[in-house]
């Protein structure tokens, strides 16, 4: 900020009104001493004419004075209502050397400060946002869910023979293909993990035999559609694949990503589903021991109990193979 101040406002209304009243008394001393040699006064009306065309002259000049020393003040409110509305890029740039030119340069000064303030709390909210957008909000309660996990089989060896880009294109085939199978059942999808897609059916009540079987037949339908997807990938130039579908019964924890409206989950009922899927035979359906005892009720499936392996000893699983009666 200056501190040399050229003019100060008062001044400047000072010489102002010292002007106008110099200017009259000089016009007026003028006519006096020159009243009786100047012919235009010998008659009262013109004496009345001059007066008013002298009076309205000098209220004129008064008037453009008194602007030129209001200006920067209208500036100066417009440039504070601005501010008001958060329009803090606006700036007065008066440059006069008074009251009025400090005042201007420590208002552009705060304005210049609440515009680069402004933007640090919005690179700020935008670093809050993104950290948001991957951070995930756990629910502090878990639920029972049907956890569902259909895989590719040998999906590094088909892989290995395709391009990128062709690989890309028969994962998205697959992927969205069996996708639709499961929103067509109410199904949910929760994300595909590589080659693999996982899905659910939350909040299962095992007692409830309709949403059992419609869990059932959705899964038995991607069994059976494996023709179909052979011929949409026949179509493409794809070569045909084989798949394994797992079931498992269980608690399962939520997690609510901000970024999207589906829910992730997590658990050992999750970790369960992954691990039994390995041992599934292709285009297959397995299911774990929680399944088993509420499927065995319904009499046009075939439920048979898969040989123990290694992984079975390991963590104690019972595996069961589902099947449509013939």
């Amino acid at each position: 900020m200056s501190s040399f101040t050229f003019f100060s406002l008062q001044k400047k209304l000072l010489v102002l009104v010292l002007s106008t009243t110099l200017i009259s008394i000089s016009i007026t001393t003028v006519i006096f001493l020159n009243f009786d040699n100047i012919s235009l006064f010998q008659l009262q009306e013109n004496i009345v004419v001059i007066g008013i065309s002298l009076m309205i002259s000098l209220s004129i000049l008064t008037y453009f004075l008194s602007k030129r020393l209001s200006e920067p003040l209208r500036k100066l409110s417009e440039a504070t209502y601005q501010i008001s509305r958060g329009e803090f890029d606006v700036r007065t740039n008066i440059k006069s050397r008074d009251e009025i030119g400090n005042l201007s340069e420590s208002f552009d000064n705060m304005a210049k400060k609440l515009q680069e303030a402004e933007i640090t709390i919005k690179q700020k909210e935008e670093v809050i946002k993104q950290q948001e957008d991957i951070l995930l909000k756990f629910s502090q309660h878990t639920q029972n869910d049907c956890v569902c996990v259909i895989d590719m089989k040998d999906s590094t060896k088909i892989s290995s023979i395709l391009s990128d880009d062709d690989v890309t294109k028969l994962y998205e085939i697959f992927l969205n293909f069996m996708a639709k199978i499961v929103k067509s059942y109410d199904g949910e999808v929760v994300k595909n993990i590589g080659d693999a897609l996982m899905f659910r059916f939350p909040n299962i009540d095992l007692y409830d035999s309709k949403i059992l079987k419609n869990i059932i037949e959705c899964c038995l339908n991607m069994i059976e559609s494996h023709d179909d997807l052979t011929k949409q990938l026949e179509k493409e130039g794809m070569p045909a694949l084989n798949y394994k579908i797992s079931i498992s019964y269980g608690s399962v924890k939520v997690a609510q990503s901000t970024t999207s409206t589906i829910s992730d989950i997590f658990g050992p009922t999750v970790n369960r589903c992954f691990k039994i899927n390995s041992l599934c035979p292709e285009n297959s359906l397995i299911v774990d021991n929680n399944l088993y005892h509420a499927f065995k009720k319904f009499d046009v499936y075939d439920i048979s109990q898969l040989p123990e392996t290694e992984i079975n000893k390991k963590y104690g699983y019972k595996i069961f193979q589902v099947q449509r009666k013939k």
